[in-house]
């Protein structure tokens, strides 16, 4: 009898509590912040001052009204409006500390692209910095940093016309240019390792010519040894630079076929993949580039009609040469800079790394003379919809 009392009671009980739990489940997250309270940030800068200081400068989404009302809708992007605002500190969290001061909204990280940092500071060593932005737990690792020539301030202050804001433009220009973007924690790693050595991608900007066009873009690679940023790589070096590591996407090239004016010829790669093979030589080690390609011809200025088995044969040597001739230039040129970019020594690790304990120590000696050989092979997979090029004369192709 008590025990039916008592489960009456329970489920009475029960009964009475099931809406109040209800409405708990209604309340939301408590601490939360509301959007319209968040100053979101979508691209941040940083750079040294003249007087050494460091200068944070952070694109933010400016905050919209909705259409045909007057209350406000939060920071919305849908406009592509964003606005731009600095602070100069003693470092970074202390240039961050000083601007969240100037707003009335909290600066919101957990929405943030790209990350630019100016070429003094990057030439000064800029880790010490970008360890605040790591400790962050709003930022996220996938984050695209970048090096911009010059100061970032003016690129903030540079025209970006086919993209709604500076994360969307650098976002694009990436995507266009590399065939997988480096990150934040890609850099992170590679700065750690062993070699310590990194690239990142080098941002042109025009100085002064804020309000006269001429959008930035990204020039080649800026190349870091020991935290500080040591030199650049930019034109042929450039890519060079993507052919090692395997970053090339769409790039057009030009070569000499023959030796009749003109002879040139412009392709554009389908494919590529390159290798290192470390391998011992009279008790040394030295490293094999192994380039493999696929090329589709998209000009002829030649006389040579390509769906000519002979004469794509010649486009293909002629290609190889060019790859051997700057990969190994710009291989000597890391060199010069004792920046191991490539990850020579991290090959060498995964071949044997026993013999990499000895060879560590002695690593930034070993490898500014480190000998190398560069492979190449290419093979033409398209030659367009005309077999026979156009400057060349009628009479010459209907010839016997």
């Amino acid at each position: 009898m008590r025990k039916n009392k008592s489960i009456t009671v329970l489920i009475q009980l029960g009964k009475r509590l099931l809406p109040l739990a209800a409405l708990l489940l209604l309340t939301g997250c408590w601490d939360s912040d509301e959007v319209n309270s968040l100053a979101i940030v979508t691209s941040a800068g940083v750079d040294r001052t003249k007087d050494g200081a460091i200068e944070l400068i952070l694109e933010i989404v400016a905050p919209q009204q909705l259409s045909g009302t007057g209350q406000s809708s939060g920071l919305k992007g849908g406009k592509g409006t964003t606005i731009v605002r600095y602070a100069i500190g003693d470092t970074a969290a202390d240039a961050k500390g000083r601007l969240q001061w100037k707003l009335s909204r909290t600066i919101y990280w957990g929405q943030l692209q790209v990350l630019i940092v100016g070429e003094a500071l990057a030439r000064d060593g800029f880790l010490e910095q970008l360890d605040y932005l790591v400790r962050v737990n709003e930022i996220r690792l996938r984050v695209m940093p970048f090096v911009a020539r010059g100061k970032v301030r003016d690129f903030f202050d540079s025209p970006f016309l086919l993209e709604q804001t500076k994360a969307g433009f650098l976002q694009s220009e990436a995507a266009r240019v590399f065939h997988k973007p480096l990150t934040i924690s890609r850099l992170i790693q590679r700065m750690s390792s062993d070699e310590d050595a990194a690239i990142l991608p080098f941002i042109n900007v025009r100085e002064g010519r804020a309000n006269k066009g001429g959008e930035p873009y990204i020039k080649g690679y800026a190349v870091f040894n020991r935290g500080r940023m040591v030199g650049t790589l930019t034109g042929n070096s450039f890519l060079a630079a993507k052919w090692v590591t395997n970053q090339l996407k769409n790039d057009v090239e030009t070569v000499n076929v023959g030796n009749e004016s003109p002879a040139q010829v412009t392709y554009t790669t389908l494919s590529a993949k390159s290798r290192l093979i470390p391998i011992r030589k009279n008790g040394e080690w030295q490293m094999n580039i192994r380039i493999e390609s696929e090329i589709n011809m998209i000009q002829n200025t030649s006389r040579l009609p390509m769906a000519d088995p002979q004469n794509a044969r010649l486009l293909e040597a002629a290609a190889a040469e060019h790859i051997r001739e700057v990969v190994t230039q710009t291989v000597r040129d890391t060199q010069h800079m004792h920046a191991d970019i490539f990850a020579f020594g991290e090959a060498i690790k995964r071949r044997n790394p026993h013999e990499w304990s000895r060879l560590e120590p002695q690593w930034n000696r070993f490898y500014p003379e480190m000998d190398f050989r560069v492979e190449a092979s290419v093979k033409l997979r398209r030659i367009g919809m005309n077999s026979i090029p156009l400057g060349r004369q009628h009479k010459e192709h209907t010839k016997p």
